[in-house]
């Protein structure tokens, strides 16, 4: 019995399985221009030539106020104190802040298209469209809307006062890919489902809008995370998951969404997570026991299953089927002057990648 349980024991280190990564997290290195080509992803580049003038009828910023991180542990990852449900609360803006920031985003992002030759309709002159009331009617409300998705809640904030119309990024421009199906996780089930609907209605009326006006629609999409989440996914790694006071923008959902007059559409996106400096402090505000507690637990469930299953190979039915987890909870408690600062930096820096593709969508 005594080999039994061991070859068992190592049967179950051997099957572990990698963890789904929340984004591939990379540094923001000084000088992001010179990884443009790594850190920007364009999708259908021969629609861009054609983009001079726009008309911006979506602009929102996601604050992920809560990051979640979650998978199911094997026994070896559960014997070295392995993390199975890890969380980050961002502690220390406020909506007031984040609501400036958004529209501080805006400016930005205007005054970088602009420095590159591309004219934006004004948004006085899109606000006294007919047309414009209809999809302001369609928008949700009240602002900022709260997601509790898979990766976490977040908060939906739009500068300008333009409306806001949630979508699905894998229904904007669908496409085949092999393996895992990708997802929106920073939106809810109800949200993906429904968002398909919603936004056939709301291209109808954008169609208009881009025709009246000779301009191609520009609909921007950020995700910000105040807090950073890193499993490690590698088959022989320790299946910890490492955490750090640094915002981000992530992957996919930080991007440019481009429908021209014609119909056509063209995405600019981020492909790689980037990272701010540090914006404050990672507290570990865990309260139900510690990491030696949740480890020994975790090893006398792994005895325990281990046994368990070596007596219903031997025609003994136990009934019992335990779980391992090890929870950490953090608050990424942000300086709120450092946290503003370091945003801004960085997403001048995105805005002005984004615009250099625009102008050369095969660079």
């Amino acid at each position: 019995m005594r080999s039994l349980l061991r070859n068992l024991f190592f049967a179950t280190a051997l099957f572990i399985g990698v963890a789904p990564a929340i984004a591939a997290e990379t540094d923001a290195p000084a000088d992001l221009k010179a990884q443009a080509a790594k850190i920007v992803r364009v999708e259908n580049p021969d629609v861009l030539p054609s983009v001079k003038r726009v008309v911006i009828t979506s602009f929102m910023a996601d604050f992920v106020s809560e990051l979640r991180y979650s998978k199911s542990l094997s026994g070896l990852e559960a014997l070295i104190g392995a993390d199975s449900d890890v969380s980050i609360r961002l502690v220390g803006s406020s909506n007031e802040q984040l609501q400036a920031i958004t529209d501080a985003f805006y400016e930005q992002t205007v005054a970088q298209l602009r420095a590159r030759g591309v004219e934006v309709v004004e948004h006085a002159e899109l606000a006294a469209l007919p047309e414009y009331a209809e999809l302001a009617a369609s928008g949700l409300k009240p602002l900022p809307n709260e997601q509790d998705a898979k990766a976490g809640k977040g908060l939906f904030f739009t500068a300008q006062g333009l409306p806001l119309h949630l979508i699905d990024e894998t229904q904007f421009m669908p496409s085949f890919s092999f393996g895992r199906k990708k997802q929106d996780d920073f939106l809810t089930f109800g949200t993906r489902f429904s968002g398909g609907f919603a936004a056939a209605q709301t291209q109808q009326i954008e169609n208009r809008i881009a025709t009246g006006l000779g301009a191609t629609i520009l609909k921007v999409r950020l995700t910000v995370l105040g807090g950073q989440l890193t499993p490690d996914s590698s088959f022989w790694g320790s299946g910890k998951v490492s955490t750090r006071a640094a915002a981000s923008f992530v992957d996919t959902v930080t991007r440019y969404a481009f429908i021209t007059p014609d119909g056509n559409k063209a995405r600019i996106s981020l492909q790689e997570t980037v990272a701010t400096d540090e914006i404050g402090e990672l507290v570990n505000t865990t309260s139900d026991g510690s990491k030696a507690t949740d480890t020994a637990k975790n090893v006398a469930l792994v005895a325990l299953n281990v046994a368990s299953l070596a007596a219903r190979l031997g025609g003994l039915n136990t009934g019992y089927t335990g779980g391992f987890s090890a929870t950490s909870e953090y608050e990424c408690r942000v300086r709120p002057e450092l946290f503003e600062k370091a945003l801004l930096s960085h997403h001048e820096t995105i805005a002005g990648l984004f615009g250099d593709h625009l102008q050369k969508p095969a660079q």
